[in-house]
């Protein structure tokens, strides 16, 4: 009974839907900020139009030409699209991309709340601990695959050195198939972990600690208090962290490829974005690649898109 009561009043506390009367529209006059907000966001609106829009809607008219940098695009309908049919390296570099994100995506999640759960307590010094944990974050993708190329290094690298610590030769680890992909995938974890720490962070500061402490008093042990009081605080924002690394596993795959494997070993790490890359700047099928880029967008707006309706779902 203490334990139903404990999570009744955890679902209400935790809640993130806003009240009755604070949903409730105004009857029968509009608002006198209006303007100034449609004012103040014009500038924004236009830059995105500019840098988003735009450029989407040009990728998809080129996806319907053939064009080599050279002279006027040439209009040849949906061949371009026939074409993805008959590309062996679409499908390969499609699971390439996948099984990137997944390996990737999971243990940001699970790292991330773990982590989280940790950071969120009073010990000494925390405050230098929290901001020592998002330095990561603030490092680029193409600055962070230069420092891991250095540590993964056959035979001088820092890696190597410490398993030769412990008796252990370390694998070619960018240019074996086997190790290759997981190699990228954690220089990707590294980077995107405090943004998952840091987003779960606010999540737990919103669980009253008077939550917490009845819970324990209840006996609920680490795990139930997981179960029934932390997982139901932080349930909504995994969503988004999901999403959020989804977003940057699926950019920042491409500086991570260029510069630590060039798609190697055998095509082991060639990512869809990659290979985008590859046939518009290396075969120079502009109209091709276009039509590659149209074929990640409508992707991963469909992967987006199922993950926002699990959100509304786990926000019910």
């Amino acid at each position: 009974m203490a334990e139903s009561a404990t999570e009744r009043r955890v679902e209400d506390l935790t809640s993130t839907g806003p009240p009755a009367a604070l949903t409730r529209k105004p009857q029968g006059r509009s608002h006198p900020d209006r303007p100034w907000a449609l004012l103040l966001l014009t500038p924004n609106l236009f830059l995105y139009a500019l840098f988003i829009v735009v450029p989407i809607v040009l990728a998809v008219l080129l996806s319907f030409t053939s064009w080599n940098l050279v002279g006027a695009p040439k209009f040849v309908g949906l061949a371009n699209y026939a074409q993805l049919f008959r590309d062996p390296m679409v499908p390969e570099a499609i699971k390439t991309t996948f099984v990137f994100l997944v390996i990737g995506t999971v243990p940001t999640v699970v790292l991330g709340l773990a982590i989280a759960v940790l950071l969120n307590t009073k010990v000494p010094f925390i405050g230098v601990i929290r901001t020592l944990y998002f330095v990561p974050a603030v490092v680029s993708f193409a600055a962070s695959a230069v420092l891991w190329q250095w540590i993964y290094r056959p035979g001088q690298g820092i890696l190597d050195y410490l398993l030769q610590q412990v008796g252990i030769t370390g694998p070619a680890w960018l240019s074996n198939g086997h190790t290759a992909l997981l190699a990228l995938d954690i220089v990707g974890i590294w980077m995107e972990l405090p943004v998952a720490i840091l987003l779960y962070l606010a999540a737990l500061q919103r669980i009253p600690e008077s939550i917490i402490e009845a819970a324990t008093l209840d006996g609920a042990g680490p795990f139930r208090r997981l179960r029934y009081i932390i997982w139901p605080g932080v349930r909504n924002i995994t969503v988004i962290v999901v999403i959020v690394s989804t977003l940057a596993f699926t950019n920042g795959s491409f500086d991570l490829v260029k510069i630590l494997t060039q798609g190697g070993p055998v095509n082991a790490t060639t990512t869809l974005i990659y290979y985008i890359y590859y046939v518009a700047f290396d075969t120079v099928q502009v109209g091709y690649a276009a039509a590659l880029s149209v074929l990640q967008v409508a992707m991963f707006g469909v992967l987006l898109g199922l993950l926002a309706a699990a959100r509304k779902a786990a926000a019910r």
